[in-house]
């Protein structure tokens, strides 16, 4: 029997802000699709209804059964990964399953599983982590799915599966020197692509061991990380597909190549540009109606939000968006769990760093990366994926009280 009592810790708040920005999404789609097809906008839809009714579902499920069965939510996620490739010998892109009636991305419900993992691996022990190998296993359940994602391949989505993993770790707490463990390869892999930076960067870091003194298996290892990540970054530049390097070298300088791969930046940046503050009204985005924006249903999404709704548009939109983490953010504040609290922080991380490197790729701060805008983009396999999410958050506050 559910206490009644304890409707009152549904996060009615969270459920508005999903609500809305979904709402805002079937809007710009609409528009983005119509002079293409109704049935895209009508399939949206459908998502966000089988989407919202699993939220609903989710939030009165016991709690310990998401906690016992994490880890064979992470498994299932792997078999999905893998089961592209196994039956789909027709395309080079292995990143879809076809169930003839949708297709299904199993590379988003494989954020959910690493989520799921990586809550349960960083709560069995409490205290902060303190040496390198409490990262060992919580680092290879990450790379498992991170590298079968690469070689579909989908770099893009790869990469927010670290980005869960830095995030959960910050919030379980990490001493400074294993922070170095983490950052300092970053530092080394954007110098690696010029050997002075990348050399000058292993002096700094030389001179920095040397003063910071913490005995010779964690400089030797400090260094030997960086050394590595600096030698195999550019080898593993030269495995990437044509089109992913020209996408970063677009990013660089989208003008040397303006029809080709720069196409995709230059079309975001006048589209959002050319809406102003106002923005050109519902329909009348020039952009969008004359096709001259790609993928402007999905990856580009929020260039057509941009262009039609201004500036006035986008800021309703990361206002509710920063209403949806800020409640994420009171659930995990007020949740006894720590298993509830690296979920939640999970979750944060998969909005945050996903709806970033959307946004950052439609106004050319990042490079064209191809991933969908939470709540925003068509597409099934996202839309669902994000209810769900919003779903467990909405599980943890309902039962915020257990441990």
């Amino acid at each position: 029997m559910i206490d009644k009592e304890k409707f009152r810790f549904i996060d009615k708040q969270l459920i508005i802000y999903a609500l809305l920005l979904s709402a805002i999404g079937l809007v710009v789609i609409y528009s983005a699709t119509r002079t293409i097809s109704h049935i895209l906008f009508y399939k949206q839809t459908l998502w966000v209804i089988i989407g919202m009714v699993l939220m609903i579902v989710i939030i009165f499920i016991p709690r310990k059964f998401l906690y016992n069965f994490s880890y064979w939510f992470f498994a299932i996620s792997i078999i999905l990964i893998i089961l592209p490739f196994i039956l789909d010998h027709s395309s080079l892109a292995k990143r879809w399953i076809n169930f003839y009636f949708f297709k299904f991305q199993p590379s988003e419900f494989a954020k959910l599983g690493l989520i799921m993992a990586l809550a349960v691996l960083l709560s069995i022990k409490k205290e902060i982590i303190s040496h390198p190998k409490e990262l060992v296993i919580p680092f290879i359940v990450t790379c498992i799915p991170f590298f079968l994602i690469v070689i579909e391949p989908d770099l893009a989505t790869a990469m927010v599966l670290p980005a869960i993993l830095i995030f959960i770790v910050f919030v379980k707490g990490i001493r400074l020197k294993l922070l170095l463990f983490i950052l300092t390869p970053l530092l080394s892999l954007l110098t690696a692509f010029h050997w002075i930076s990348w050399i000058s960067f292993i002096v700094l870091l030389l001179v920095f061991l040397s003063l910071y003194k913490q005995g010779f298996a964690y400089s030797f290892g400090l260094f030997a990380a960086n050394s590595f990540i600096g030698t195999v970054t550019p080898i593993l530049w030269k495995q990437l597909k044509p089109y992913q390097q020209q996408r970063i070298l677009a990013f660089i300088n989208p003008g040397a190549d303006p029809r080709g791969a720069g196409w995709h930046i230059l079309q975001s940046k006048i589209a959002i540009g050319s809406g102003g503050f106002w923005g050109k009204g519902f329909l009348h985005g020039t952009q969008t109606k004359l096709f001259f924006l790609p993928e402007q249903h999905t990856d580009f999404v929020f260039s057509v939000l941009g262009e039609e709704w201004g500036f006035i548009g986008i800021m309703i939109f990361l206002t509710l968006f920063l209403l949806l983490i800020i409640r994420i953010t009171i659930i995990m504040r007020s949740t006894r769990s720590e298993w509830g609290i690296f979920i939640l922080s999970g979750i944060a991380a998969y909005f945050l760093f996903q709806t970033f490197l959307n946004i950052g790729m439609c106004i050319s701060i990042l490079p064209v990366a191809g991933i969908p805008l939470p709540l925003m983009s068509y597409g099934g396999s996202q839309t669902i994926l994000s209810f769900v999410l919003i779903g467990i958050a909405l599980n943890i506050g309902f039962n915020r009280y257990e441990y």
